[in-house]
């Protein structure tokens, strides 16, 4: 699995599916982690390229590791 991969969750079945942002590993467990985004065809949206802005990793896992990733 990598980057990018679009994945289920064996506990939802096929009836949600994610995008693979990023990996950590759980400093306590040591188990490799993934971090998904829902992919919601209800949130799908169009938007010019010009108006779009490049976020880094860093500051997509910090935003998340705030709210989900411990």
């Amino acid at each position: 699995m990598k980057i990018g991969d679009i994945v289920t969750r064996k506990v939802y079945g096929e009836d949600m599916q994610f995008c693979v942002l990023g990996f950590y590993t759980n400093q306590s467990t040591g188990e490799r982690v993934a971090i998904l985004a829902l992919l919601d065809p209800n949130l799908i949206v169009e938007a010019s390229v010009q108006e779009l802005c490049p976020v880094s990793a860093r500051k997509l896992f910090a935003l998340t590791s705030n709210s989900m990733v411990h």
